[in-house]
């Protein structure tokens, strides 16, 4: 399909998906549901890696009820791609849907007024349930829901798969996608008050302050250790101590980054610091370039792009000490500030704004914590099962290699035993080179009659995250507009990255572009000069990475990795969520950046 091709959308009337997209529901109810491609994963996947999607969408179900939501969440692979459908509870008649339509088309003002009335009553169902929450937030993670957590952990790690025979694997297997339900429901549990707790904070804030912007509000919520940090910092002394050692340091400027691991094994006096290495891989490791991309290798497995940012830090100079707690000063100064501006107020008002920053504060942490053991961990494990697993299929002649094991599904791997899969693994990988070639539709079955984010106040910070509806625009010839994720401006050569693998393209000073952030690409933020994304909002890992390295982000560009070219000067505005493109050639004299 073209990215030129376009959809009608009609509010509450079915969406036509092109002729090259058929689409046929096994379950006609489905068409009834707004379906949304599961961003950022816009590409073909595979059924294994559906199956666990799936399973991790089904337990988080769980979370959503607990927060209040009146919809459960669907998964559905549509011609290879994933979609996710939020699926009312108790949805209304059909004839009061289309009424709604109706009405949101031909009278805009007033279907505003009731959908707002509507929006003030889910608002007070879902605060009921999350406000208990957050008033004891710290309890609520590290009490009930961490532990949990650790404990999935501590099974898998005392799995022996080498040990295990085929039928046992089988058995593994099938426990860890109802492991994978379990995660998603912690997952979720979590997810939903952190992002209200967040949510609830900039809101409140901005509504005591006159003249305030989100990001004043969440300026009081920097500068906290987090696990995604930490792990980055580690990572950066890594980096200062092979600055100190020429050897290393000659290895990692000449070298490749596959070849760097066997070029300090061939060296004596780098022994230390590959021993070094090798113990921040297995502290922090754990973890895929994507968290469902289970069949791509773990940085244990293949640590290059842990050595990519080692190359990178080598060629940057020692940081300032003064400059390492400005984080913390500005916000200490910003929670100061506002608590003499609210020593007149209502008793009330001021334990209603400590509750909420002492909330929002801990969610932010919170907010990388969870993607450490929950997206890199956890998964990282159900990628080594899967991969014994396909080994072994692979061994037995089953299939040809091990990673084939993804086109094929949990109930074929339990029931297909001896049979070969090989012409099965053939059609599937037929079928995605097919369609892995289109664009997905954004949207499929039937449109919403209306704004999806009026659903109450937690569906508002829902929207305020991952999910975020895009909000790019291209005002002017070189100007794209987004949303402001992180202060600042700055100047700097764009390098527009589709995946991990091209991290090694970026370079110190360079404003990293791309469709999405997850929690491996943190490193580079110690190396770009600003990050710019096609998705995501105010509450995105992207932008709460950002503010932590207080560099300037603008997420929700939506147009931005297809409107600006590798190579480009651009100037990238935190602040106001905007990209200039100040030169359109894709190369420039250094001497322009600023």
């Amino acid at each position: 399909m073209s990215e030129k091709a376009t959809q009608t959308i009609v509010p509450g009337q079915p969406v036509l998906p092109p002729p090259d997209f058929p689409v046929s529901w096994d379950d006609p109810q489905d068409a009834k549901i707004t379906w949304l491609t599961f961003s950022p994963y816009r590409v073909s996947i595979r059924p294994l890696i559906y199956a666990v999607i799936n399973a991790f969408t089904v337990g988080g179900n769980i979370g959503l009820e607990k927060a209040g939501l009146p919809f459960e969440a669907r998964m559905s692979r549509i011609n290879t791609f994933a979609y996710i459908g939020m699926a009312p509870k108790a949805a209304p008649p059909e004839v009061v849907m289309k009424a709604m339509g109706f009405i949101s088309r031909t009278a805009p003002s007033m279907f505003k007024v009731m959908m707002g009335k509507v929006g003030a009553g889910m608002s007070k169902q879902q605060e009921a349930a999350l406000n208990p929450i957050i008033e004891q937030f710290d309890t609520y993670w590290y009490d009930e829901l961490l532990p949990g957590i650790k404990q999935h952990l501590a099974y898998f790690e005392s799995s022996d798969l080498r040990g295990m025979s085929l039928d046992q694997l089988r058995a593994h297997l099938a426990e860890a996608m109802r492991r994978t339900e379990c995660i998603g429901a912690i997952h979720h549990k979590i997810l939903m008050p952190m992002l209200f707790a967040m949510s609830q904070f900039e809101e409140f804030y901005c509504e005591l302050f006159d003249g305030v912007t989100t990001l004043d509000a969440l300026r009081l919520t920097q500068g906290f250790d987090n696990l995604t940090v930490k792990s980055d910092e580690a990572l950066w002394r890594l980096s200062r101590t092979a600055r100190a050692i020429p050897e290393v340091h000659t290895i990692l400027a000449e070298h490749a980054a596959s070849e760097v691991i066997a070029a300090l094994e061939k060296s004596p006096t780098s022994k230390p610091f590959l021993a070094e290495l090798r113990g921040w891989l297995a502290e922090y490791g754990q973890r895929l370039n994507s968290v469902f991309g289970l069949n791509e290798p773990s940085w244990i497995e293949e640590p290059s792009p842990a050595i990519q940012n080692l190359q990178a830090y080598i060629t940057l100079p020692d940081r300032q000490p003064e400059l390492e707690d400005v984080a913390v000063v500005e916000r200490e100064t910003a929670v100061a500030t506002a608590r003499a501006k609210l020593a007149g107020y209502p008793q009330p008002v001021v334990a209603r704004f400590e509750t909420l920053l002492q909330a929002a504060q801990l969610a932010t942490v919170v907010h990388e914590d969870h993607n450490v053991w929950i997206d890199q961990r956890f998964f990282y494990h159900i990628h080594r099962i899967i991969m014994e697993f396909g080994s072994r299929l692979a061994q037995a002649g089953c299939i040809k290699t091990a990673v084939d094991i993804f086109y094929l599904t949990p109930e074929e791997l339990q029931t297909s035993r001896d049979n070969c899969l090989k012409a099965l693994v053939q059609q599937r990988q037929a079928e995605m080179a097919h369609f892995g070639q289109m664009t997905p539709p954004p949207m499929l079955g039937t449109a919403p009659p209306f704004d999806l984010s009026n659903g109450g106040s937690m569906v508002r910070a829902i929207f305020k995250g991952e999910m975020a509806q895009a909000n790019g625009s291209q005002p002017e010839a070189n100007l794209l507009q987004g949303l402001g994720g992180s202060a600042g401006v700055v100047q700097g050569t764009a390098r527009v990255l589709h995946s991990l693998d091209e991290a090694g393209r970026l370079q110190p000073g360079d404003v990293l572009v791309t469709g999405a952030t997850e929690p491996p690409w943190t490193p580079l933020f110690a190396t770009a000069a600003a990050v710019v994304t096609d998705s995501g909002g105010v509450l995105s890992h992207t932008a709460v990475v950002a503010r932590e390295y207080r560099i300037p982000a603008v997420v929700g560009a939506s147009i931005a990795t297809k409107t600006i070219r590798d190579g480009q000067l651009v100037e990238v505005d935190g602040s106001n969520g905007t990209v200039r493109i100040l030169v359109e050639e894709t190369s420039h004299e250094p001497a322009l950046v600023g």
